[in-house]
Formats: C-alpha cells, sequence, structure tokens
C-alpha cells in the first residue's frame, strides 16, 4: 500500500495540490502561521500516524495535520489489517524569521581630543530568510564632532546617523564606517541600533539589535604625587595618563641619594615600588611624540604603604 502522492497542504487555510520531488517539498511561511497537511482523497477504513523529523507524532492520527513547528513531515496509512503503507512524502516546513543583528566597534588605536578617528558598524542577516527596508540608526554623544560617512546610503542630521539599507540576504552583511572626533578627554559611549520595517518576519533575537562601544579620549600627560601600593586597588601603581599616546617613553626613578631605582623603556603603568621602602622619589619621564617630537618630564613621586 503506498500514499506517497496523496498528500495537500493548506497554507493560509489555502487548499493546493503538491506533485512528488526528488527533494523534499519546502513550504515557507511566516512565522506563527498555521500549516495544514492532510491525505488527498482519505479513506475511513484507515488510520494515520504523522511523523516529525522521523519521529511518530504522539495522538496524530487524523487524515490532517496543523502544525506551528518547522521541521520535516510525514504520514503513513495504517488498514484496519494493521497493515502500513511507506512513509509518504517529505513535507519540509520552514518558519520564516529575522535575526538581524547590528557590532559597532571603534577603532583599536589610542587618540586624544579633536584627533580623527574611526567607527565601523555592521549590519548582518543572521536569519533564514531575506529581509529588507532595514534601518541602522545611530545618535553620536555631544562629545563626538561628525565628520563623514562612507556610504551615501546613510545620512547625518541633528546628531542622528541613519543608515538605509534596502536588503539583506540570508548570511550577508554590510558595514559603515563613520568618521568622529572626540571634543574632550573622557569616555565616548554610543550606541548603534538594527530593524527592519519588514513586519512579516519577526525578529526572535532582539538582544543583538543594538551595539555599545566605550572609547577613551586620552588627554595630556597626568603624573600622580603619591602611590599607595596596599592592594586595594586604588593608586597601587604610577600610571601616567595619556602615555598612550606616544609612540615612545621610558622612565628612571632615583632614590634620595640620586641612585637609579627602577628603569623602563616603554613603560606599562605597571611600576608599584617592589622592594623599596616608603619615602619620595625623584623621576625621568622621556616622550617621544607621533611627530617625532621628543620632550621630558621630571617630578617627585611618594611612596605610602601604610595608607
Amino acid at each position: 500500500m503506498a500514499i506517497r502522492r496523496l498528500l495537500y497542504v493548506v497554507v493560509l487555510f489555502l487548499q493546493v495540490t503538491l506533485v512528488k520531488a526528488q527533494e523534499p517539498t519546502v513550504i515557507k511561511v511566516p512565522y506563527g502561521t498555521p500549516v495544514t497537511l492532510g491525505v488527498n482523497n482519505p479513506d475511513g477504513n484507515y488510520t494515520y500516524q504523522w511523523y516529525r523529523d522521523g519521529r511518530a507524532m504522539a495522538n496524530q492520527t487524523r487524515s490532517t495535520l496543523t502544525v506551528t513547528t518547522a521541521g520535516n513531515y510525514q504520514v503513513r496509512a495504517i488498514n484496519q489489517g494493521d497493515c502500513a503503507s511507506d512513509l509518504s512524502d517529505v513535507f519540509s516546513v520552514v518558519l520564516m524569521t529575522s535575526d538581524l543583528q547590528v557590532v559597532k566597534k571603534s577603532e583599536a588605536r589610542h587618540v586624544g581630543p579633536n584627533e580623527t578617528f574611526e567607527y565601523y558598524i555592521t549590519a548582518r542577516n543572521n536569519g533564514n530568510s531575506d529581509n529588507t527596508n532595514i534601518v541602522v540608526t545611530d545618535r553620536l554623544p555631544s562629545n563626538l564632532k561628525f565628520i563623514a560617512v562612507d556610504k551615501t546610503a546613510a545620512v547625518y542630521e541633528e546628531g542622528l546617523i541613519t543608515w538605509r539599507i534596502p536588503s539583506l540576504t540570508v548570511g550577508q552583511e554590510e558595514t559603515l564606517v563613520v568618521k568622529v572626533q572626540g571634543k574632550a578627554q573622557g569616555l565616548v559611549v554610543n550606541t548603534a541600533n538594527i530593524q527592519s520595517t519588514n513586519t512579516i518576519l519577526p525578529d526572535l533575537v532582539p538582544e543583538n539589535n543594538s551595539s555599545t562601544d566605550t572609547k577613551k579620549i586620552i588627554g595630556n600627560i597626568k603624573i600622580p604625587n603619591v602611590i599607595t601600593p596596599n592592594g586595594d586597588g586604588k593608586n597601587d601603581v604610577l600610571k601616567v595618563d595619556g602615555i598612550e599616546l606616544y609612540t615612545e617613553n621610558s622612565i628612571s626613578i632615583f632614590n634620595r641619594w640620586g641612585n637609579e631605582v627602577y628603569r623602563s623603556q616603554g613603560y606599562q603603568n605597571n611600576w608599584n615600588g617592589n622592594g623599596l621602602s616608603e619615602g619620595t622619589y625623584f623621576y625621568v619621564l622621556k616622550l617621544v611624540s607621533r611627530e617625532g617630537v621628543s620632550s621630558s618630564v621630571t617630578g617627585y613621586i611618594t611612596l605610602l604603604r601604610d595608607k
């Protein structure tokens, strides 16, 4: 007994007769849309057993089956003598969904005030269906100055960047480059968002519809006059703010008798006075800027362990 060509499908309650193909018959519908599968010309003398992904479905023994779950569906007929037919053709139900993702990153290099740097905003379609009418927005905070974008589809108006993408196929991504300047030293935090006006495809992963980047705008050289390496996480090392903006640096530290007690070429903000007693020390910090200009900073640092 064979019923391999006896299935029909109802999508949005519209009945369509399907013909056997070598590959599974794929039925794509928006997420949440019910799909009704059924046996053509069902016989009341038979019972039917439905399968999803090769496994029998409990209590699904009628000639029709309405599903809202993706999977590969088949059915077999069983006569009164408990003789079962071969499995029917495979009907692969695909629920079309959206998963738009945006990732915003600033370039890794260190920058100072009024220095131009770039943001990279990447839009990607992680869903199982092509998506259309995509909009990426990014409102720049007041401590950023807008310079330019690299795509004509992106416009800047009154602090807001709006980037319109007509479509993204499955797995496709596009990247927008935004040039800005930090107006003053400090942390710059801003967020890009992505959405689609295509309401047919629900986005089931809203967590990746936004992406936040934090960028440090580095100020002038600033050196503390006291360190307290007691392990409390506060002032435990000699931290030179702004040293990242210089291509070369070296530091030497001397005790009160003029003996060098520490030296570092390419200082990494990690001196904690290890092995030295409390007291006041003299330092010489030499710097070379990106433009090749050499300079030096000198001063005193007090080492206190019990504070």
